[in-house]
C-alpha cells in the first residue's frame, strides 16, 4: 500500500514540476546549447530497483572532447568512477551540479517510472564491481532523485554511511518518511548547503 502511495504522489508531483520547471528547462537548455554545444543531455545507464538497467537524464555538465587520467586525479572514495575537481566540468556545469539544476530532466525519469523522488541515488553499473556485496541491498529501493543521504550530509558523508543512509530507507519506505525527505530537501537546497 505504501508502495502505491509512493508511486502516485511520484506521478502527480513528476507531472506538476515538468509544467511548473518548463520555463527553467528551457532556459537551461538553451544555455547548455551556447556554451557547450549539443547534446543538451546526458544520458547514462545505471542500476535501479533489483538491479534492473535504465537510463537515466541530467543537463551536460561537462565538455565532451577531454580526456581524463585516471593516475593524475584523485577520486571522489575508492569505490565510485567520480572524481575530485574534475576538468571536464565546465563553469556552467560546476554551477547546474552545485544548485542540482542539473538533475531536472530526472523529474521524466520519475514520471516513467524508474526513479522515485526519493530513494539512493542509482550508480552506474560498473561501481557495483568493487563494492562489497551487502551494499548491493541498497538495490532494494527503487533510486530517488534525493535521499536520506541527501539530507544527512550529501557528499560530506564517507561511502560507508551513504550507503547506510541508503539501506535504512530501503528498511523504511513509507509516505511520512517519503515526504520528511522531501521537505528537508527542498530546504537544503534553498540554503544551497553541501550540494554535490
Amino acid at each position: 500500500m505504501q508502495s502505491r502511495l509512493i508511486r502516485l504522489f511520484d506521478i502527480v508531483f513528476s507531472m506538476l514540476a515538468i509544467i511548473i520547471f518548463s520555463p527553467v528547462l528551457v532556459i537551461i537548455s538553451f544555455l547548455v546549447a551556447i556554451k557547450m554545444g549539443t547534446p543538451i543531455f546526458f544520458a547514462q545507464r545505471r542500476l535501479g530497483l533489483n538491479g534492473k538497467e535504465f537510463t537515466v537524464y541530467k543537463f551536460r555538465s561537462m565538455v565532451s572532447t577531454a580526456i581524463v587520467n585516471d593516475e593524475h586525479l584523485e577520486k571522489v572514495n575508492q569505490y565510485a568512477i567520480k572524481y575530485k575537481n574534475d576538468p571536464r566540468i565546465t563553469p556552467l556545469g560546476a554551477f547546474l551540479r552545485r544548485t542540482s539544476l542539473d538533475e531536472l530532466p530526472q523529474f521524466l525519469n520519475v514520471f516513467i517510472g524508474n526513479m522515485s523522488f526519493v530513494g539512493p541515488r542509482p550508480w552506474v553499473p560498473e561501481e557495483y564491481k568493487n563494492l562489497p556485496k551487502e551494499w548491493h541491498y541498497r538495490l532494494g529501493a527503487k533510486p530517488g532523485i534525493t535521499g536520506l543521504a541527501q539530507i544527512n550530509g550529501r557528499s560530506d558523508l564517507a561511502m560507508d554511511k551513504i550507503v547506510e543512509n541508503d539501506i535504512l530507507w530501503v528498511n523504511k519506505q513509507t509516505i511520512k518518511h517519503y515526504f520528511e525527505v522531501l521537505f528537508k530537501t527542498f530546504t537544503y537546497t534553498l540554503k544551497m548547503k553541501n550540494v554535490y
